[in-house]
């Protein structure tokens, strides 16, 4: 790393060496494209110092960040699962610095969702037989068989042993519904199915499946939309999908056996994010109670518009006694959007749209405009914006 002092030319400085980098031996020679790095950095110092360790393996990756370690799933593009050797390598990186443990499993969860290490030193993993990663739209293309993984953090060891097959259950295969496959560990459950991903949402029942994460059957829920986002409320959930028209809020009661709640429809909208920064709940109370805001634009929209248009407001929504409630929009202002002449990366990475919770404070970033509202009892209420537009007006 280097330190920026204003001089182009001042040196590096190495945070690791040799003795940081580590190769698991049951990984192929010519599965080895990439050198996955971590990296630790003080930024309470007075002078940020930073360490980095480093493994090698396949290009295909899925990062998992937990309180004590960063899980680093490797796959081959499109690995062969039928081979005698486990075509992947799960790596954990402990944060107090320590050397890196491996194990060779097989299949690959479809993102970061697909994690979870519990206090009592298990880790779940959901995982489909065909899965390449969530490097860039990869995620979006995931097929075959459902399982969940539940490994022992004891069993990692140098990358020469293969998690046992007893360690995965299989699990229901979704069949309908869409091609997106979407996951989220809730409580006790592990929840799954399948959305409309970067297509046009359209009319049509998905199901979503909770599978109790020790054991035991698992819960079929039909809904009358796509699983599109799947997000936590207290110990519940809730589903969000669209169809042609309408976009949809499904609770998932998940206290005594999983179950659908309440459900709200906001008529002639979709998802103006799909991505997962694009929605926030902010708790007000130990029974799921709290406020929601998610973007929403024009009916219908396909999903990939997203990386083209702004959203056009941003919705906000209430939970009391497990019923919602809506509290309204707070808009974009089209007149305002100005021509920034962006050539690369403008929104593909990390969306132009988010409900942002401050303290008591609720606002909707929505392109270049940041919008202020005061959230009361039973609406929201617009109090200030300002445009940062390059050359745009505040």
């Amino acid at each position: 790393m280097r330190r920026w002092t204003g001089d182009p030319k001042a040196g590096f400085k190495r945070i690791n060496t040799a003795h940081e980098v580590y190769y698991a031996p049951e990984v192929a020679d010519d599965q080895i494209d990439v050198v996955h790095t971590v990296t630790t950095c003080d930024l309470a110092a007075p002078t940020m110092t930073c360490k980095a360790t480093s493994v090698f393996g396949p290009s295909g990756d899925v990062f998992y960040v937990s309180q004590t370690a960063v899980y680093v799933w490797l796959s081959p593009w499109w690995g062969d699962n039928t081979r005698k050797r486990a075509s992947s390598l799960l790596y954990r990186l402990p944060l107090n610095g320590g050397a890196p443990s491996a194990i060779g499993v097989r299949g690959g969860p479809v993102d970061q969702f697909g994690f979870r290490e519990d206090a009592d030193g298990m880790l779940n993993v959901l995982v489909r037989a065909n899965s390449a990663g969530d490097a860039m739209w990869t995620s979006h293309f995931s097929s075959g068989d459902v399982a969940l993984l539940r490994l022992p953090l004891s069993a990692m060891g140098n990358g020469m042993s293969e998690a046992p097959a007893r360690a995965y259950r299989d699990l229901p295969e979704p069949k309908s519904g869409g091609y997106d496959f979407h996951n989220r560990f809730a409580g006790d459950y592990v929840l799954y199915g399948m959305g409309s991903g970067w297509g046009a949402p359209a009319d049509t029942n998905a199901t979503l499946y909770a599978a109790p994460v020790r054991g035991g059957e698992t819960a079929s829920l039909r809904l009358p939309h796509a699983v599109d986002r799947i997000e936590l409320m207290g110990r519940d959930a809730v589903v969000v999908g669209s169809d042609s028209r309408n976009v949809y809020f499904s609770t998932v009661l998940l206290g005594g056996g999983p179950k659908l709640g309440d459900r709200y429809t906001e008529t002639d909208a979709a998802q103006g994010e799909t991505r997962s920064h694009g929605f926030f709940f902010k708790p007000e109370g130990p029974d799921g109670d709290g406020v929601l805001g998610l973007p929403v634009t024009m009916p219908a929209a396909p999903g990939y518009s997203q990386l083209f248009s702004t959203s056009a407001a941003m919705l906000y929504l209430r939970r009391a006694d497990g019923r919602f409630a809506s509290l309204g929009q707070l808009k974009a202002n089209d007149a305002s959007a100005v021509e920034d002449k962006c050539v690369a990366s403008c929104t593909d990475w990390y969306g132009n749209a988010r409900p942002i919770f401050l303290g008591q404070r609720t606002f909707a970033l929505m392109g270049y405009e940041l919008v202020e509202g005061v959230t009361e009892r039973d609406r929201v209420r617009e109090v200030g914006r300002v445009n940062f537009a390059p050359g745009g007006g505040r």
